[in-house]
């Protein structure tokens, strides 16, 4: 669940800053995102993952949560923007008509796409190792 709320993090993070802040564009690719929204979005789930962390008693805070925080926010924002190449080469601009006004089911999941791997590892690898 603190995976999810990282991802929630970032998005929120990056699309409330980006659209109020938001003044130099992050790619063509998507350009609605900006580098404010991306770097805010980043910095939110790495605060989710801290005090995550502290919340669940994880040995080492913050360096524990932190990490965690710091790649799950970037891979969020790669796989939305992957996902956004992606339709952009195939010409299409909503996913799918299944959730209105959300671009489609890849556009709701396009982040857990790439991060579910990332943080499965994260506890099943290393938060172990930090627990010795």
């Amino acid at each position: 669940l603190l995976g999810f709320c990282c991802i929630w993090a970032t998005d929120i993070g990056a699309y409330f800053v980006g659209k109020f802040f938001g003044r130099i564009r992050l790619s063509e690719i998507s350009p609605k995102k900006t580098v404010e929204g991306a770097v805010f979005g980043v910095v939110g789930s790495i605060v989710v993952a801290t005090l995550g962390s502290w919340y669940l008693g994880w040995p080492g805070l913050p360096w524990t949560g932190a990490p965690l925080g710091l790649v799950v926010g970037i891979a969020s924002l790669l796989g939305d923007l992957t996902e956004s190449m992606m339709k952009r080469d195939a010409g299409v601009k909503d996913s799918g008509q299944l959730i209105p006004g959300h671009g489609g089911i890849l556009d709701r999941t396009d982040s857990y796409v790439f991060t579910a791997p990332l943080i499965y590892y994260f506890f099943t690898l290393l938060l172990p190792l930090l627990n010795t």
